[in-house]
């Protein structure tokens, strides 16, 4: 069902910690909030699930306002970062509780939860206590019992935070996979930005308790609103110029905008640099530094402006080397000189 959120405040012991965040979700939809800790992603996805009440505004779910319904009925299902699972029970046990709830019998409920546990990949393992079970099958059990449910939106809450780099990314296909078989509408809170990126057909980016941007992640990452926006996503370099009749022209390079004259910043990311092309931006190698996957190369423009672009493998050029590099203007961003970037 459609997710929508309008001006919604919410305060915490009289502190305004959301203000007036509005976004929409997609029946069906999967959308990732980020931003950085303290932003208020959690305080918005509670207000969402009815565990924090609202100070103003309005939640909607398939066009029906849900903001004043208790927790129980609005028909969302919330997966913590720490799971709240129940100890004392067994896996099965956990995943068959929601159906206990709506009683629903006892084989039919323990046959429905074997057939969870079978789909998060932990069939064989219903007769096992939690504290039996690692952290990804902790996890896997959390989103079995919220299946369990049958939610109208499932809201994760940044779940994957506490495991380690190769489970996450096992949890990341599985909830994708899970995501497309159920067409539930999905919410993620994160503040990884590749998490969101990858996984999501819509990125909402909150700071400071407001909502900033929503789009594709192609869109968020692309085209940013604000500096705070570019650089919270890393990788940014800006060069300062001038716009005058329709062209900015900075001491590193020249090419039309259509601004209104002033000084600007041109954004540049590492896509947009290619050093093995010729083109007008002039850069001189400063250092190269093997990482592994790639090597993080540092270049200086004509103004002193620092760049860094990840390369394949190591530059045939040695340190000091000048060269004219290829630079996409395709889509070039500018940002009014000042504008600082605070992630």
């Amino acid at each position: 069902m459609e997710l929508t959120i309008r001006r919604l405040s919410v305060a915490i012991r009289g502190e305004p910690i959301l203000h007036e965040a509005s976004l929409t979700v997609a029946d069906g939809g999967f959308l990732s909030l980020l931003g950085p800790s303290g932003c208020g992603k959690s305080t918005l996805l509670k207000a969402v699930a009815g565990i924090l009440p609202a100070r103003s505004g309005q939640v909607l779910l398939g066009g029906r306002d849900i903001t004043g319904l208790p927790a129980h009925r609005r028909g969302a299902v919330i997966v913590f970062q720490d799971m709240r699972l129940f100890p004392h029970l067994t896996a099965a046990e956990n995943v068959a509780y929601p159906l206990a709830l709506r009683g629903v019998g006892r084989r039919q409920r323990g046959a429905r939860a074997e057939a969870l546990l079978e789909r998060v990949q932990l069939g064989g393992l219903g007769g096992r206590h939690i504290a039996a079970l690692s952290g990804g099958q902790q996890q896997r059990v959390a989103l079995a019992r919220a299946l369990a449910a049958q939610p109208r939106l499932l809201l994760l809450d940044e779940p994957f935070s506490s495991l380690d780099e190769d489970l996450r990314e096992d949890m990341r296909r599985l909830v994708l996979d899970l995501h497309r078989e159920y067409a539930m509408t999905t919410v993620l809170v994160t503040h990884d930005q590749q998490e969101a990126l990858s996984l999501s057909g819509q990125v909402a980016l909150m700071f400071d308790g407001r909502i900033v941007q929503q789009g594709t992640p192609e869109t968020v990452y692309g085209r940013p609103v604000s500096r705070r926006a570019a650089d919270y996503f890393g990788g940014c370099a800006y060069l300062r110029g001038r716009v005058r009749d329709g062209r900015f022209t900075s001491p590193c390079l020249s090419c039309p905008a259509d601004l209104p004259a002033g000084d600007y910043d041109l954004l540049l990311r590492p896509r947009d640099v290619d050093p093995f092309r010729p083109g007008p931006l002039g850069l001189r190698l400063e250092e190269c530094r093997f990482r592994g996957a790639d090597v993080l190369t540092r270049w200086a423009a004509a103004d002193g402006t620092a760049v860094e672009l990840p390369l394949a493998q190591r530059p045939p050029w040695p340190p000091g080397h000048a060269l004219s590099c290829h630079v996409s203007l395709d889509q070039a961003v500018f940002f009014p000189a000042g504008e600082e970037g605070r992630p």
